[in-house]
């Protein structure tokens, strides 16, 4: 009689061959399904198991993990706190940025990533490096204009003798609109009208009075700012030579000097003032501001009386001055007025007038400036002009921290990698108003090792 054990063996062995079937299509195979699958499993763990003991086993016989430190001209930066090494004479020294590395290992220094524990049994020396250089020299992300150079008169009303300076150029500015003007004060006194990329100075009250900007605030500008501008001719009434003695049109006297305006029906109206020789055409410049400055209406004068008339050979008065009659003043709001300069060569730079939002002009609404570099960038600059029978200057190095840094010889800029990107020439009056870092050289270099 069967046993329940036989039950229990018979159900196992019928199980057994459903899976076979199931798994493999044949009921009646010797081999349980599955087998060789949890065979092979515990067999990769067992290999696992042992590979990571051989490891083990050997990192406990020989320590220290990566050796680049040991290579030359590597600079090392410990992933764990970003602090940076240079390994000389068997012994690791911290330098304090980045650029000092760069100056102890030469142009063909590379960057390597090390962990703490790589490097925790080496040796320790002391800092080594320039304290107060950049972090970093970014030659892969160098700006070369244009740049701003923006008043803090335009902002503030005790500016100081600084300017706000931008260097990014992709920093936005609008240039002054050309039916516009500003009006700027000179450090000297003298009051200046900026229009159409030109500056005038203002040599008589009168011409402020004649474009309605008797009110409009002048902006203070330092010698230097106003000096980037290229001259216009000075605005003044035209002096009339003999003015206020006897002169004749037709059959009539008139005082020289005296205007006259003729108003054709069709066509445009003329213009003229009286001279020794006749009547002479000006411009509506010129008629304008003779007309604020005498205070008197023009004389009226027929088509026939024109055609009777004297008329003079002079027409300087047509040309003397730019056609400023359409122009209103430009108030900067907020906004700083600021001049946008680029280089033409290594003497010559471009400048024109611009209006720039604060936030980007490098001036605070209380009158403060800074030097502005997009984060991660710099820029490498050549002071210009050079002097006749000078030698090239060596290039200065402009940080994102607003800071410049002037290279002290040809082995630092080799070092730095200076010598691999553009050097941009620069206004040396705009370079002494940019914040000065101490000067990057072998030579300060070595003064750092023996401090």
């Amino acid at each position: 009689m069967q046993t329940q054990r036989d039950h229990v063996h018979a159900h196992q062995f019928m199980m057994g061959r459903l899976s076979s079937a199931l798994v493999q299509g044949d009921p009646s195979t010797a081999e349980i399904p599955g087998q060789r699958a949890v065979t092979g499993l515990a067999f990769g763990v067992l290999i696992s198991v042992l590979v990571v003991a051989g490891f083990a086993v050997y990192g406990w016989i020989v320590p220290g993990g990566s050796k680049a430190y040991t290579k030359s001209g590597v600079i090392l930066v410990e992933k764990e706190s970003g602090n940076r090494y240079v390994y000389l004479d068997g012994v690791l020294r911290p330098t304090p940025n980045l650029t000092s590395a760069m100056l102890i290992q030469g142009g063909g220094a590379t960057v390597k990533l090390i962990s703490k524990e790589s490097i925790k049994d080496v040796p320790r020396g002391p800092s080594i490096g320039i304290d107060g250089a950049p972090q970093s020299v970014a030659t892969g992300s160098m700006a070369a204009g244009p740049w701003l150079a923006c008043l803090p008169g335009s902002v503030a009303d005790d500016p100081g003798d600084r300017l706000g300076i931008n260097l990014d150029p992709r920093a936005e500015a609008v240039p002054v609109p050309a039916d516009r003007f500003a009006v700027v004060r000179g450090a000297d006194g003298p009051t200046y009208l900026v229009t159409a990329g030109r500056k005038h100075r203002v040599a008589d009250p009168a011409v402020l009075a004649a474009l309605g900007a008797t009110t409009t605030r002048k902006v203070p500008a330092p010698e230097d700012w106003l000096d980037f501008l290229p001259d216009g001719p000075d605005l003044a009434p035209a002096t009339i030579p003999g003015e206020g003695r006897s002169g004749r049109v037709g059959d009539r006297t008139y005082p020289i000097g005296t205007l006259f305006r003729q108003r054709p029906d069709t066509g445009a109206e003329q213009l003229l003032v009286l001279r020794r020789d006749g009547l002479a055409p000006l411009s509506r410049t010129e008629f304008l501001l003779a007309t604020t400055t005498s205070g008197k209406e023009p004389v009226e004068l027929s088509a026939a009386g024109l055609a009777a008339a004297r008329m003079s050979a002079d027409r300087s008065l047509l040309t003397r001055l730019p056609d400023l009659t359409g122009l209103t003043p430009q108030e900067p709001g907020p906004y700083a007025l600021c001049l946008r300069q680029s280089p033409v060569d290594g003497t010559r730079f471009d400048s024109t007038a611009v209006l720039v939002p604060l936030a980007r002009s490098g001036v605070r609404p209380d009158g403060r400036t800074s030097v502005l570099l997009a984060p991660g960038s710099g820029m490498a600059i050549l002071p210009a002009p050079v002097g006749p029978g000078a030698a090239q200057p060596l290039p200065t190095y402009i940080a994102d921290d607003g800071k410049a840094y002037p290279i002290g010889d040809q082995d630092a800029v080799r070092a730095l990698k200076l010598d691999r990107v553009v050097n941009v020439p620069f206004p040396r009056e705009l370079l002494a108003l940019v914040p000065q870092g101490p000067a990057l050289s072998m030579r300060a270099l070595a003064a750092a090792e023996v401090g």
